[in-house]
């Protein structure tokens, strides 16, 4: 009988490479495949929301999704009681906003306000959408602030969350095939080769492509809603040159596809053009009331949301 040969640790790392050099191209191929182009242009020069293409999840799992995070978020974050009268305008904006939304899906949006004084926003799958209570301190009109609305609102409807969810779980192709090839207590050579085990994060946050989309969308869901679409490149404009707290992470989360303000004017281009909304006597009100609020910082709502987590741990 041949004598059963066992891999040196060299060999081991040179069979971990191969194996993942194989696993990244079948990966970049599938990803290849997986692009998504969410809009089209129609004659009437309106952008149309078409399927993306890859997509794991149904709609319905979207919505689903996205009531189990929202549960989580109102036990874990501060957020202003929804009979503030903020929050109560942030809803009647977004409603009005979000009643112009294309696509074959009605999604049940719900609108939030965080006590935060970082300026962001964020969307989850479904619906649910959240703006920070400094995005609404820095908007110095009302079509700013309608602007980081709208740009939510169609990243739910471009289901952008779960397109990314897709992609992580193909992302994860090469573990799966280390996995199942690797002998037992080999994980810790997998470092040796270069592989995290959390390659699902590359995905997580929105691309480029993204981000565009819902520049496009949100400009145009504006448009038809009254609010001058220029508006929404404007605010990110003016993030950009002001600089100080919070802003980095904003533009983190929502990075500048190439160049907003010449994609929107793009767009804008083939809309008829009309007179935009003013600002409302609401809007006006609403700016009086949080200019005297004081939102939590990052680092106090970092323990708040701490000290709920605990909380609901506990339970």
């Amino acid at each position: 009988m041949r004598a059963r040969t066992h891999k040196t640790p060299a060999r081991l790392k040179r069979t971990a490479r191969g194996l993942l050099l194989t696993g990244i191209a079948v990966l970049l191929v599938l990803l290849a495949g997986c692009a998504t182009h969410n809009l089209a242009q129609a004659p009437n020069g309106q952008v149309v929301v078409q399927p993306g293409g890859f997509n794991n999840y149904t709609p319905q799992q979207d919505i689903q999704l996205g009531e189990q995070a929202e549960g989580q978020v109102q036990r874990t974050m501060p957020l202003l009681p929804d009979s503030s009268p903020v929050v109560q305008y942030v809803q009647q904006l977004g409603h009005l906003l979000a009643s112009y939304a294309p696509g074959p899906n009605k999604w049940p949006f719900s609108f939030h306000v965080v006590n935060a004084k970082d300026i962001n926003a964020f969307a989850l799958p479904g619906g649910p959408v959240y703006v920070n209570l400094g995005t609404i301190q820095a908007a110095d009109d009302e079509g700013e602030l309608a602007g980081v609305i709208a740009h939510e609102i169609s990243h739910v409807v471009l289901r952008h969350s779960t397109q990314q969810a897709s992609k992580a779980s193909v992302a994860q192709l090469p573990l799966a095939i280390l996995g199942v090839v690797l002998p037992q207590g080999a994980a810790g050579q997998l470092a040796g080769v270069g592989l995290s085990l959390g390659a699902q994060t590359l995905f997580l946050k929105y691309s480029r492509t993204d981000e565009q989309e819902a520049d496009e969308l949100g400009a145009q869901i504006m448009y038809n809603a009254g609010f001058d679409p220029y508006d929404l490149a404007e605010f990110f404009s003016k993030l950009e040159q002001q600089g100080g707290p919070g802003v980095p992470q904003f533009l983190s989360d929502h990075p500048d596809p190439g160049n907003r303000i010449d994609s929107i004017k793009k767009i804008v281009a083939n809309f008829p053009r009309k007179r935009y909304r003013g600002n409302s006597a609401e809007f006006e009100r609403v700016k009086a009331t949080v200019g005297n609020m004081h939102p939590m910082s990052a680092e106090e709502v970092a323990a708040y949301q701490k000290a709920h987590s605990l909380a609901v741990q506990q339970q």
